[in-house]
């Protein structure tokens, strides 16, 4: 009963016509910057930070959350219409741009769209009502777990790789040594930065992105020379009835697997997307599809990278403690009003 009258507390604030205001000026800012390559959610949210001094405390939050959830779904237009991903929209780059050259791109948008709201809704539900249990066991995490669960990463490569499976554990050790450079945490000592300072803070994952899907395909286009005749077809955006029955299974899956990955530190949307993605391949009724343009491989890392986002709080709302840079700013946003983000 308590969780359904602080529930009830908690809409009694936010249905007002003021933070609906805020909400919906969040989310359209936050679509918005996803839909631009390069610039995403953390970036946003650190230039509009000082704004949030004029702002009652629930509408800056309101606000701030809502570009964060916007710019989840806003990095997968790009993805899917011209496979120049974010760091949380890597995965849909494979099927979601398959579907593009296929001319289902609005099929691909509504399919993210609704997998979305499905993945954010059933996050929602885990954090109102487990959000204190998970944010304690999320932080029983060791060493040892964390290197179990990069185990299971490289496992999921098996599912993910397409071709080889030789070629997509080396792929995987490229990133391993990718990864590797920067700043140790632990000793504080340089890794492989070769006295450069901007290589202090490691690759960043969005420039991998772009290298690896936007300026590949760039330049595959560059060379290919070939004269093409524009898209004449019809532009199909509501799905059928059969391929919305697909929709669902893939999305709910992706749900639980971005809501469990989210509340890991150093988790959230990006691991949540490939282990989806490769828990589909495994499971799916379709999976022999996916990878070449699949409903299935959109719903699920969709659904995956919105439930992450959302369960990303439960950590910072119940122990105080942020899971990722995007947390760390808005548990500055608690501190820059006067509150405390956790329980006391």
């Amino acid at each position: 009963m308590d969780v359904l009258h602080n529930l009830a507390f908690g809409f009694s604030h936010a249905l007002t016509l003021q933070n609906l205001m805020f909400c919906a000026l969040g989310c359209t800012v936050g679509t918005l910057v996803g839909l631009l390559p390069g610039l995403g959610p953390l970036a946003t949210i650190s230039l509009l930070l000082p704004l949030t001094y004029s702002i009652d405390t629930t509408g800056a939050l309101i606000m701030l959350a809502g570009i964060y959830y916007g710019a989840q779904y806003g990095d997968s237009v790009s993805a899917i219409t011209m496979k120049i991903p974010h760091a949380s929209s890597i995965v849909a780059c494979i099927d979601g741009y398959q579907m593009t050259l296929k001319g289902k791109t609005g099929l691909a948008l509504f399919t993210a769209g609704v997998s979305s709201f499905i993945g954010g809704t059933v996050a929602i539900v885990v954090l109102a009502f487990l959000a204190p249990s998970l944010g304690e066991v999320a932080f029983l995490f060791g060493p040892a777990d964390y290197c179990a669960l990069m185990l299971v990463g490289f496992v999921c490569v098996s599912f993910v790789t397409t071709g080889s499976l030789l070629n997509g554990l080396a792929m995987c050790m490229v990133g391993v040594l990718l990864g590797s450079i920067g700043t140790d945490v632990n000793s504080g000592l340089a890794r492989f930065t070769f006295d450069m300072p901007f290589l202090a803070d490691g690759v960043g994952i969005v420039s991998i992105a772009l290298g690896c899907f936007g300026i590949a395909e760039i330049t595959k286009n560059l060379d290919a020379r070939e004269e093409r005749s524009p898209f004449n077809g019809k532009i199909k955006l509501m799905p059928t009835w059969p391929e919305f029955k697909r929709i669902i299974p893939s999305a709910l899956r992706g749900s639980v697997v971005g809501s469990i990955l989210g509340i890991l530190p150093g988790g959230g949307p990006v691991i949540a997307q490939f282990a989806a993605y490769a828990l589909d391949k495994k499971v799916s009724k379709y999976r022999h599809e996916i990878g070449n343009g699949s409903i299935e491989g959109v719903a699920g890392q969709a659904a995956a990278d919105e439930a992450a986002a959302r369960t990303s709080f439960i950590p910072l709302m119940s122990i105080g403690i942020p899971e990722n840079a995007v947390m760390a700013l808005m548990m500055a946003a608690f501190i820059i009003k006067g509150s405390s983000p956790a329980r006391t």
